[in-house]
């Protein structure tokens, strides 16, 4: 038997939608909020009204939408995007996500680190947001044929930095609002960059490139992943709207798994905040698992974009970020490669690398100093985990 042909394609897959509905309900609904209700004709006839932007579904009913991954060919049609390209995506994804609920280091950090990066670089692009970037990038917004030709070449257009990037799990298990979960749920956020700035009007987002750009990715209810890049973590009064150092796609690149951080709890006020970055990225759908979380802007009387947190909001501890220069890679077969912290090799500009550096060093310290006076002073036995 054929098997059957998927019309019906979720652009946040079910599974993940699950992580957002506390494990303990036998209903296994949530609230959804339409940011955009749809207008329709009274039934009497006059006039109209708009739907209840509000309702409670199952994720069945979440974040779909009919044939947006189906590929027309005159009179034929084929779903192997969904099946093929997504299928393995979603199951790598499915099964690396739970593992940086907890994360340790260990034999299996390799493989789950590839595929979380790979599932989040699809999941940028596979809503009908980053779907209507990707036809900017074609240049033609009537498009979708290309616009999915691109998505499936583009998807791993982020990895090399974002493995440059110093990562943090975040958790709020003390926090009585949980994460939120939006129909664009992998949310570029850069304080210097207005959401009404040309560089994010829809469906544009901060540049990944751009010094101060935090990657933000929910994981669950009570785990959000934030990926900062390394020279803001260095330099965090410098200008975020800077271009980081050697940007680039598809280039090879290190990454210490060690290094992944954990364990902060974040307030109440920084889930809040979150929750309002996340909100303000959605094209038209959010959802959570109580319906007060789905409104964060009510907690916040002025929402000015760079001040919707303080100076350690979303920044991961600098001193877990040790002031490495350079790694070398050495193969069994004989030969190495080295890389220096920024993914360049050889002696690219070294004269400008040196004055960084020292540059760096210095607001490293600093940085570190003020974690001190804020959170106390990390043990040696800490520190030395991340040395």
């Amino acid at each position: 038997m054929a098997a059957e042909f998927t019309s019906v394609n979720h652009y946040v897959p079910k599974w993940y939608q699950q992580q957002f509905i506390p494990a303990e309900w036998t209903d296994r609904r949530y609230h959804y909020l339409d940011l955009k209700p749809d207008k329709v004709p009274n039934p009497s006839g006059g006039g109209f009204h708009f739907r209840d932007e509000r309702r409670q579904l199952g994720p069945i009913n979440c974040f779909h939408q009919e044939h947006l991954y189906t590929m027309f060919f005159g009179i034929n049609a084929t779903d192997v995007i969904e099946k093929a390209f997504f299928g393995k995506i979603d199951n790598d994804g499915s099964q690396s996500l739970p593992f940086f609920h907890e994360y340790e280091f260990n034999e299996h950090s390799e493989k789950s680190v590839h595929d979380l990066v790979d599932f989040m670089g699809a999941q940028k692009l596979r809503t009908p947001k980053g779907l209507d970037f990707l036809k900017t990038v074609v240049r033609d917004a009537s498009d979708h044929h290309r616009a999915l030709l691109a998505m499936q070449r583009l998807f791993q257009v982020h990895t090399t930095m974002w493995m440059e990037c110093v990562w943090e799990v975040m958790y709020c298990d003390n926090s009585p609002t949980k994460f939120i979960v939006t129909d664009h749920p992998v949310r570029a956020y850069n304080k210097g960059c207005f959401p009404k700035s040309p560089l994010c009007l829809y469906p544009h987002a901060p540049p990944i490139d751009l010094l101060g750009t935090h990657t933000i990715f929910p994981l669950g209810l009570n785990r959000c992943l934030v990926l900062t890049n390394l020279g803001y973590v260095r330099d965090p009064d410098t200008n975020p709207m800077k271009q980081r150092v050697n940007p680039r796609a598809y280039q090879t690149t290190m990454f210490d798994l060690r290094k992944i951080q954990t364990g902060r709890q974040m307030t109440e006020r920084e889930v809040q905040a979150t929750n309002y970055i996340l909100k303000t990225g959605a094209r038209r759908y959010v959802a959570a698992a109580e319906k007060e979380w789905l409104y964060p802007e009510k907690h916040f009387t002025k929402t000015m974009w760079n001040k919707v947190g303080d100076r350690f909001f979303l920044m991961p501890d600098p001193r877990k970020a040790s002031f490495t220069t350079d790694i070398v890679m050495g193969f069994t077969g004989g030969g190495a490669i080295g890389f220096d912290e920024y993914g360049r090799t050889g002696g690219q500009r070294v004269g400008r690398m040196d004055k960084l550096r020292e540059h760096e060093f210095a607001t490293h310290q600093r940085h570190m100093r003020r974690w001190d006076e804020r959170f106390g002073e990390m043990s040696r036995d800490e520190l030395r985990k991340f040395m």
